[in-house]
């Protein structure tokens, strides 16, 4: 098994969407990519799991209730944890990508996403 494998195994990924079918998409596809997943349909059911150190990479969406994206991400910077954070979204504009990166979001990813641009974001930001 090569180095990539294996980090892709050993890699936690948590998906925050209030879309059940965005949820089990993802979490299908990473799954296949070999990645062990986590997935939480609020903002609020991933912060009651406590500690976000566990896992490597956070998956956000933008448009949640009560708490959007950017609501979650400061929640978790004010507690402390560091963990990346990527924001996927559908909502395709410059403003939500400058905002998002100007909040601490490692990146933007636009829905309906692509695998291949998922697959590359998620390199990008674990090899950080």
């Amino acid at each position: 098994m090569n180095p990539d494998s294996l980090r892709k195994e050993r890699a936690r990924i948590a998906i925050v969407d209030d879309s059940e079918a965005v949820c089990r998409s993802l979490s299908l596809l990473l799954r296949s990519k070999g990645y062990g997943v986590s997935v939480f349909d609020s903002g609020l059911a991933f912060l009651g799991r406590g500690d976000a150190t566990q896992f490597d990479c956070v998956l956000i969406d933008f448009k949640m209730s009560p708490h959007d994206g950017f609501d979650l991400l400061r929640e978790l910077r004010e507690r402390g944890d560091t963990v990346p954070a990527i924001m996927i979204t559908g909502w395709e504009s410059k403003d939500v990508f400058e905002l998002a990166k100007q909040e601490g979001f490692a990146d933007v990813i636009y829905k309906p996403m692509l695998d291949d641009k998922l697959a590359e974001t998620l390199e990008l930001v674990l090899d950080r």
